[in-house]
């Protein structure tokens, strides 16, 4: 009802203290049906506000309850923050992978135009192209004719990241702008209602497990050159980037952080919530998508890819400082906010130079568009 529509609005625009307060778990993606029970409770003042006041009751009435919990709003708009935050961290890795690339005297026949021929996929073609781009004009000769994968497939595991990405934005778009809440009144002379099933979200649970999935194999391109930075022995960089005082361990440890990165990574796309299956209310609601724990997850796994940029970032800065390297344009640009990761060589406390480099990968998402057309 237009009732109902404005109270919405009225508690979307609440200050702090007067929103209404649900609880996280509960959705099993069929409708966000307990988050969104709360929200009606606190618009008819049967609830109370996160300041713990009762609101005013809106004059709602019954039509209006299963429109309202059948809506995904939650776990769309969850799923859209996800989408998004991953899907500029992915630019900003491929930034970061330049300078491992550079770092390590990539071969760049691997990132050329046999891309487009060899793996005729969008997100492919345009992991190669990126890394090209922006490491042309500081390629050398390369240390080896055939780089190990984290370096030589990045276009191959990257890109299906940025293609799922792409997918599961398309799927958050066409769901928000469906209108799936139950029953549906259909524009007729009369208007007509009719009750389907489009709050079910198998959709959405699939394209989210998608890109987790994806994201795993992307993660693991980073863990890969972290440990490459450290350990190559063509890259004529000392061992573990560490300075000259015998025993010194250099940046050994950011492969632990990166070994712990990643299992978070693997358990967030582990057991695809889609498989999942279920059977409530007397067997008559018996499937359910679990699209609201996938989504769950988007946050999780971005956290720790987030964490696995920043380590590579500390690693491939230092690298490129060692061995005397210089970078140009947009890298160059990238390298100059973290001048402060190469002051000291010598072991020390290596956890600020992380948590800089975790604002720097910030500074970059941040000032990163949207890469979707």
């Amino acid at each position: 009802s237009e009732a109902l529509l404005h109270a919405l609005v009225e508690a979307l625009g609440a200050d702090d203290g007067q929103l209404p307060v649900v609880h996280r778990r509960g959705a099993i993606g069929t409708g966000d049906l307990t988050a969104l029970a709360e929200v009606g409770l606190t618009i008819l003042g049967e609830r109370p506000r996160s300041d713990g006041t009762l609101g005013t009751p809106a004059p709602l009435d019954d039509a209006d309850a299963l429109p309202l919990m059948s809506s995904s709003a939650f776990t769309l708009a969850e799923a859209a923050h996800g989408c998004a935050e991953l899907a500029r961290l992915a630019e900003v890795a491929m930034a970061v992978c330049a300078l491992s690339f550079v770092a390590l005297r990539g071969n760049p026949e691997a990132f050329g135009p046999a891309v487009a021929t060899v793996t005729p996929f969008p997100g492919a073609v345009t992991a190669a192209d990126t890394v090209k781009r922006l490491v042309q004009a500081d390629m050398v000769e390369p240390a080896h004719i055939q780089d190990f994968f984290g370096l030589r497939t990045f276009p191959q595991v990257h890109g299906p990241l940025l293609d799922q990405l792409g997918i599961l934005r398309r799927v958050v778009e066409a769901l928000a702008n469906a209108g799936g809440e139950n029953p549906a009144v259909l524009q007729a002379d009369p208007p007509t209602v009719a009750h389907h099933g489009g709050f079910h979200q198998a959709y959405l649970a699939l394209a989210v497990d998608a890109s987790l999935l994806a994201l795993v194999g992307s993660a693991h391109t980073i863990a890969s050159r972290i440990s490459h930075l450290l350990t190559d022995a063509a890259s004529g960089l000392p061992r573990f980037l560490a300075g000259p005082k015998p025993g010194s361990s250099g940046l050994l440890i950011l492969e632990y952080g990166a070994a712990s990165a990643m299992a978070l990574i693997r358990e967030a796309a582990s057991a695809a919530r889609s498989i999942q299956w279920v059977s409530v209310s007397a067997g008559v609601e018996d499937g359910a998508s679990h699209a609201s724990v996938s989504t769950a997850r988007l946050g999780e796994a971005a956290d720790a890819y987030r964490q696995l940029i920043a380590l590579e970032l500390v690693a491939a800065v230092r690298a490129l400082d060692l061995g005397g390297r210089r970078v140009s344009g947009e890298l160059a640009e990238l390298v100059a906010r973290c001048t402060h990761l190469v002051a000291e060589v010598d072991d020390h406390d290596l956890a600020p130079s992380v948590a800089d480099a975790v604002d720097v990968v910030d500074h970059w998402v941040s000032r990163t568009p949207l890469p979707f057309g």
